[in-house]
């Protein structure tokens, strides 16, 4: 692959800016996207978990840690999401693996974020209570 970090930023940004049909045009038409809202497969699913995702929140990519390290068809990408969940802000640790076809799309993507703490991030009123209630018991002394 010629330039997998203009790839890769180029299908993000995509995605950032609600292009849907752009995005998914980055992967195979058998392309997997597993995040830690489920497994999506297909072109067609892939849109559908983006346009919830657009509808959910508000976000960019920041580079962090080791941003992307690419070798042969696999790419891991180390980054910040920064957004915000009906009104609140939230900054989440992710992890992405690529892995591309002999025609340089996407065959699958894994994708790997805290969805607990985007919660304790969010959350609010009575939501927040519970939330916190339940992270009480994850902490270490």
């Amino acid at each position: 692959m010629a330039n997998i970090d203009e790839f890769m930023r180029n299908c993000l940004k995509a995605m950032e800016d609600g292009k849907n049909d752009e995005a998914v045009n980055f992967f195979t038409d058998d392309g997997v996207w597993v995040t830690p809202f489920g497994k999506f497969v297909g072109k067609e699913e892939i849109k559908k978990f983006l346009v919830w995702q657009n509808k959910t929140m508000k976000w960019s990519i920041q580079k962090a840690g080791n941003d992307i390290i690419f070798s042969n068809n696999k790419a891991f990408f180390e980054h910040k999401i920064i957004g915000s969940v009906d009104g609140q802000n939230v900054e989440i640790h992710a992890m992405c693996a690529w892995e591309f076809d002999d025609n340089n799309k996407v065959k699958e993507m894994r994708t790997i974020y805290d969805r607990f703490s985007t919660l304790e991030q969010a959350a609010t009123g009575v939501g927040k209570f519970f939330v916190n209630l339940i992270g009480k018991k994850f902490v270490v002394n």
